[in-house]
């Protein structure tokens, strides 16, 4: 199964809930702590193994980056 993130107005989104959900599609919300992970793990470097301190350093960038 595939996954998509789709934005919504907000003024829509219980038709587009509907819509999908007639089409056998399951809805959710992507919480932020998700957001966050999916952020982190994206501007993680593939074979590169992260110390704790590391992964604190590239959660508090995302978080700054995110505030500006």
């Amino acid at each position: 199964m595939d996954t998509f993130l789709i934005k919504v107005p907000e003024n829509k989104t219980l038709l587009v809930k509907k819509l999908l959900k007639e089409l056998g599609v399951k809805v959710t919300r992507e919480s932020k702590a998700m957001v966050l992970a999916r952020e982190v793990g994206e501007s993680i470097k593939a074979g590169n193994k992260l110390t704790m301190d590391e992964i604190v350093q590239e959660s508090r960038a995302v978080r700054e980056a995110k505030s500006q």
